[in-house]
């Protein structure tokens, strides 16, 4: 992270890649910036999950507790952590590397795109509407 690098001197700012303002950090960039707040929010919902932001040890900690099996629910938690975790590292390092920038919607739709892409393997034998709702969201 940026902060790290500043603090060996490799680089001469640790400001946000995503133009907040703020200094990134593992906590920041992930759960902290307006920028991937906004695409956590959208991937959450898409999950039906609405709840309030941790830190990232938090967040990694509750993942750990509601993702455990093999249930729709918790593939899709999983795919969708992964692919949320994946896209917006790459949109960071398209910023700091190539100054290339998408948009939130850009990355989320990348996001999309990822776990449908995983989720039309699974067999959904034991559906129900609960899962069909799931499915529908994404």
């Amino acid at each position: 992270m940026m902060d790290r690098l500043l603090t060996l001197g490799i680089v001469n700012s640790a400001q946000c890649s995503f133009n907040c303002g703020d200094i990134e950090s593992v906590e920041h960039l992930f759960f902290a910036c307006p920028y991937t707040q906004y695409i956590w929010i959208k991937v959450l919902n898409m999950c039906n999950i609405n709840r309030q932001f941790f830190s990232w040890l938090e967040e990694i900690q509750w993942m750990v507790e509601h993702a455990r099996g093999k249930n729709l629910p918790q593939i899709l938690r999983k795919l969708a952590f992964g692919a949320t975790v994946y896209h917006v590292w790459m949109e960071r390092n398209r910023r700091c590397f190539k100054n290339c920038f998408f948009p939130q919607e850009s990355i989320i739709h990348k996001i999309q795109g990822y776990v449908t892409a995983k989720l039309s393997g699974i067999s959904l034998q034991n559906s129900n509407e609960h899962h069909h709702s799931l499915c529908i969201n994404w």
